[in-house]
Formats: structure tokens, sequence, C-alpha cells
């Protein structure tokens, strides 16, 4: 039975169309399959009170070649290609898939475009997690630009005609999300590289990173240049060399992006992190460097079936698994910006009715949804604890981090 707090005071919270069309034979395969949504349901009592997502596949989808489908999202129906994305998530029963539509479309009140992904939560038991991680980061876009990560809405999701649970619908990380120029073949153009492998920044191993712009993996010569001269700067400067004012540190990354993202990061306690699992991006030079945190299984006190304590501090974590963070935190003016950003963000956003509140509403729209869908995985049993044990984690960490955050 799901145990709520009560809060005194709450207020609620508030790709280029592609140039391909398919063959005259496989257009009509795929324009038969529309018939299918008559949207029949199930055996299952499928709740109404989310939208439904319906993918039509005649192929088997895997996670190598994408497979031409049919996706409805709320009876709009559109040609599309599918295929799973992710590469350790891809292993479990559940898994998430990358959507690329034959059309530009707006789901859900979010952005017109044709890449979009279904995030299938299976390591998240309470389902808030992910979506939580999103929203928050967002949440400081007022103050910190460069705080964007893809806007998400909670689907039920069917494919040929099985219900195969709730999942999050969200757009796509890519250039067009961050408001990044078109990238070019050259030393200044914006870039996106994600770290995908474990590098701690203290040497650079090409076949850890990723390179999503300017060109995508088929020439990384710009990311090998540009990550090798950073992390050189990052390893071999002196300590005037690095906090210079006019060509240190914070001429190459945005100083508040990087307080941000050190407090962000400590409190929602991202365990599968610092040396993985985040971008490094630029607009076009001499725009600065920042850092978008990614990949929140392991976050908020829990990974799968794992529940870790909420005074945990992950300081000493971050300084191990990343050189530039080993470095800032040893200077203790960045240490007083981060203890003074961590109190702002106290008195005027994060306060603990703020973010509780986000949690709650996540829960009323998804709570007749959650143990049907685990329980087609038979996880359904697992639902309830790790849902209370959010919601408790949460205010314990809050007073964590303000003792944490004080003693810095």
């Amino acid at each position: 039975m799901l145990r709520k707090r009560s809060y005194v005071g709450k207020k609620p919270r508030r790709r280029k169309f592609r140039d391909l069309i398919f063959f005259f034979t496989a257009a009509s395969i795929i324009f038969s399959m529309i018939f299918y949504f008559n949207y029949k349901q199930t055996m299952i009592d499928v709740p109404d009170n989310l939208p439904k997502v319906y993918i039509t596949c005649q192929h088997r989808i895997n996670k190598y070649n994408y497979r031409d489908c049919v996706i409805d999202v709320d009876q709009d129906s559109t040609i599309a290609e599918i295929k799973i994305r992710g590469a350790f998530n891809a292993l479990f029963d559940k898994v998430g898939y990358r959507l690329r539509l034959y059309k530009q479309t707006s789901y859900l009140g979010m952005r017109t475009d044709d890449d979009w992904q279904l995030f299938a939560m299976y390591l998240d038991y309470p389902h808030m997690r992910v979506k939580l991680s999103f929203d928050l980061w967002r949440s400081l876009e007022s103050t910190n630009p460069t705080a964007i990560l893809p806007d998400s809405k909670y689907v039920n999701v069917f494919i040929n005609e099985d219900y195969i649970g709730l999942y999050l619908l969200t757009e796509k990380n890519d250039r067009k999300l961050f408001g990044l120029d078109r990238g070019q073949d050259n030393m200044d153009s914006s870039l996106i590289f994600q770290l995908k492998d474990f590098c701690d920044l203290r040497e650079y191993k090409s076949r850890t990173w990723e390179q999503d712009l300017p060109i995508p993996d088929e020439d990384t010569e710009i990311m090998d240049r540009i990550l090798s001269s950073l992390i050189y700067f990052i390893n071999n400067s002196s300590d005037s060399e690095f906090f210079n004012p006019n060509s240190g540190i914070y001429s190459i990354f945005d100083k508040t992006n990087l307080i941000d993202f050190y407090v962000y990061n400590f409190f929602t306690q991202h365990l599968d992190f610092w040396n993985k699992n985040y971008f490094i991006m630029r607009n076009t030079y001499p725009s600065k460097f920042f850092l978008i945190p990614w990949d929140f299984d392991a976050s908020f006190g829990q990974w799968h079936e794992l529940k870790y304590a909420a005074n945990l501090n992950v300081e000493q974590q971050a300084r191990d698994k990343n050189a530039l963070y080993d470095r800032l935190l040893s200077d203790d003016s960045f240490r007083n910006d981060c203890k003074k950003r961590w109190f702002e963000l106290r008195e005027d956003l994060w306060t603990e009715n703020y973010i509780m509140d986000m949690l709650f509403e996540m829960y009323e729209d998804i709570k007749d949804s959650i143990k049907i869908s685990m329980a087609i995985y038979d996880l359904d049993d697992k639902a309830d604890s790790y849902i209370n044990y959010l919601i408790q984690w949460i205010p314990d960490r809050i007073e964590y981090c303000d003792y944490y955050f004080f003693e810095i």
C-alpha cells in the first residue's frame, strides 16, 4: 500500500524529412497494416487514462536493423521504422525501442520530429526515477540554458495486439534538441560526443566515445583531436593555468553547467556515472563546452533490485572516476560555488514540496498501469516496496545534501 507523506502548503508543478520512400511492395504491406487499428483490447484490462501506442510490425524486431512498421499514438497513424535501443538494456525481457518516422510528427504536446524513443524502464521498478531525472534537470533551464534533456510522456504500448507494458515516450538527444548549429567538417564545428564506456578523463581512449556530431562515427578525427587536447589540459596544466580566469577551465567549459552538473548528480546519487553515461557538447566555436547527464537506471537510491542509503557520499566516487571533477573539487572556490548553488535551489526551486509534488503527480498518472505492466514480467510483487522506498528516500537525501553542502 502506497504510503504518502503529508506535505503542508504544497503547490502543483506543472529529423529533415526522410528522403527515402518504401518500395511499392513494401508500401502495400505496411499500408495494409493500418486496418489493424481498431484498438482491440487484449485480455489485459489496460487503463485508459494514459495514451496508448500501437505498433504493427510483420518482422522480428531486433537491435541491429530497423524494421518497417506502423505506429499509432492516440489514433495518429504513421509509417515508421523500429529497432531495439540500447546495448545492456536490450538483454532484458522488456526492451526499449528507437522509432524513425516517415513524416515529422508532434506527439502528446512534444516537439515535431521524426525520431522518437520508447524507454522500457525495466530497471526502474517505480517507473518514476528516469522521468524524475529528466524533469529535475530540465527544471534548471531558466537559470542554466544548458540544462536540456528530452521531454517525455508516459504511454501504454502494444505490439501486434499484445500489451507489452508501461513505457516512456521521449524526444531524442540530438542537435535539434540542444539548439546546436549544423555540424561542419572542421575543428570549430558544433559537436556532440557521448561517453559510452569507461573513461576517467585521465587518458583518451577513442573506443569509449561515440561521435554524434559533426559526422556520426564515420570520421572521428575531429573528436580525437578535441578530446585528446582537452584531456591533456585537464591532467597536465598547473593550478594557475587550470583556474586562470581568462584561459583556464572556465574559458573552455560553461561554469554554471559545471556547477549544476555536480550538484544535480550528487543529489540524485547517480551511481553508474562519472566515467560513462554523459555527453560533452558545444555549439560552433567559440561557444563553450557543456555536459549533459544520461542513463538514469542507477539513480535516486535504486538500481534494479538494489537499494542504496540516502546518506551515501558520492564525492570520492566522482573524484576517482572523473579527472575534471577531481581537479574542480580540489578548489575551495568551486566547492563554495556548489554550496551556494545548492542552497539557492533549495530556497527558490528544489524545495521538498516541489520535488515530492513532481513525484506524486507522476504516480497519479501511472498508478493504475504499474502493476499490470510489471505483472507481464513477473515483477508486480516488487512495485509497492520500491515506490515507497523512493518516497522515503527523497526527503532523506535532501536532508543529507543540506548537511553535505553546508559542510563542503
